[in-house]
């Protein structure tokens, strides 16, 4: 694999998770209140998965070549 292939891959994977977080926090708690008032334990799940997939993509983003 080259040079240009890894960057891609990283890339490819950052974005991935950048778009994870924001898609989570947006239809997460969509489906979540549908189904019943949603619990703070629910809120801050949500609200700490999308912050740690956000910064993962930032940080392989960063790190990438």
């Amino acid at each position: 694999m080259s040079e240009h292939e890894k960057s891609s891959v990283s890339e490819m994977i950052g974005e991935f998770l950048r778009e994870t977080a924001v898609l989570v926090l947006v239809f997460v708690p969509l489906e979540v209140y549908k189904d019943r008032p949603s619990s703070p334990y629910w809120i801050v799940g949500v609200l700490v998965f999308s912050g740690v997939t956000l910064a993962a993509g930032i940080v392989l983003e960063r790190k990438r070549p």
